[in-house]
This record gives structure tokens, sequence and C-alpha cells, in this order.
């Protein structure tokens, strides 16, 4: 299957689950295992983006992350398929891109290797850590250059396996899955 095919299939299914008590238990599962982890616990900053309603939900990882004292920020996209990481508050502003993403509205640029952990999303998954994110390659770009600690939090339906890489798509280090 094209990446296209697998990114609008992905979509499908996490929208069918999306409100789901399949989805809800996914969720804590995948939450309970990622808070107990080494990658949690050692991380004092974290690069996180506001979820899409079918995408995995950042917004209960993002108040937990401010209650533990960890700096939060997150990306805005740019032109030329740029990411730029904001730092966030409790009572940060946000705006809606065209593309329904939530982005801050603040300019407090927080640099590359400031971040401890970055939460990268996708569409797709192979257990490798190899993922089809939405199609611009923002977090491919950003990740070729990033040191620090990469996962992602997974649901079982983004698991596919039979898709190649291509020479610019970047390892995720950790998956948290149900």
């Amino acid at each position: 299957m094209e990446k296209q095919e697998l990114r609008q299939l992905a979509i499908t299914r996490l929208q069918k689950i999306a409100g789901s008590e399949k989805r809800r238990i996914q969720v804590e599962i995948i939450l309970d295992k990622f808070f107990k982890s080494a990658t949690w616990n050692n991380a004092t900053s974290i690069g996180v983006t506001m979820a899409t309603s079918f995408e995995f939900p950042t917004s209960l990882l993002i108040q937990r992350a401010f209650e533990a004292g960890k700096k939060v920020a997150v990306p805005k996209s740019m032109p030329k398929g740029k990411l730029v990481f904001h730092w966030v508050g409790p009572d940060t502003a946000f705006s809606t891109t065209r593309f329904g993403v939530e982005e801050p509205t603040i300019e407090a640029i927080a640099p590359a290797d400031e971040l401890d952990l970055l939460i990268v999303p996708g569409l797709v998954f192979k257990r490798s850590g190899y993922r089809i994110g939405f199609g611009g390659g923002y977090y491919d770009r950003y990740l070729a250059n990033y040191h620090g600690k990469t996962c992602s939090l997974v649901f079982a339906e983004q698991l596919m396996e039979d898709w190649q890489t291509e020479a610019f798509d970047q390892q995720i280090q950790q998956l948290f899955l149900s």
C-alpha cells in the first residue's frame, strides 16, 4: 500500500474508535505505561503536540507534566516544512491552524537542545519505531537534528507493518502501546 492510502486507512480506523470504550481503555493503558516509564520520569522538559479529536489525546499528559513541574513545549508549523517549539504554560492561548491543529500564540522559543523528550505524533507505526505522519515531513526534518529522547503513544489500530521506509524517515526510540 502507498503511504497516502495508509494515512487514509489509519484516519478511518482512528475516527471509528473515537469516543469508544475501547479507545478509552487503550488511552488508560498507554498512559499508565508511559507515566511509569524512565522516559517520562527522567524528562524535565517535553515537546508535544496538541492532539486533534482522533489522535492520541495529549491534554491529560500536558496537564500531568505541569503538575509534575516539567516544562512543556508545543510546536508551530512554519514555512518550508519547519517546526518550531514554544514553551507553554497552563494559561497559554492557542489558535487553530487551517489543518485543525492548535498552536500556541506566544513566541517563547524552546530550542531543541533544551527538550529532553519529544512525544512524536503519527498515523501509522511499525513496531521498529518508524512512522508515517500526515505527509508534510515536519517531524522527520525536525528529528534529523534532534538529539534527545523520542517516543510515541500508539493505538493498536495504528500498527501496520506492510510498507517501506524511506531514507528520510526518522526512527522513534520507544513506542508505548496498549
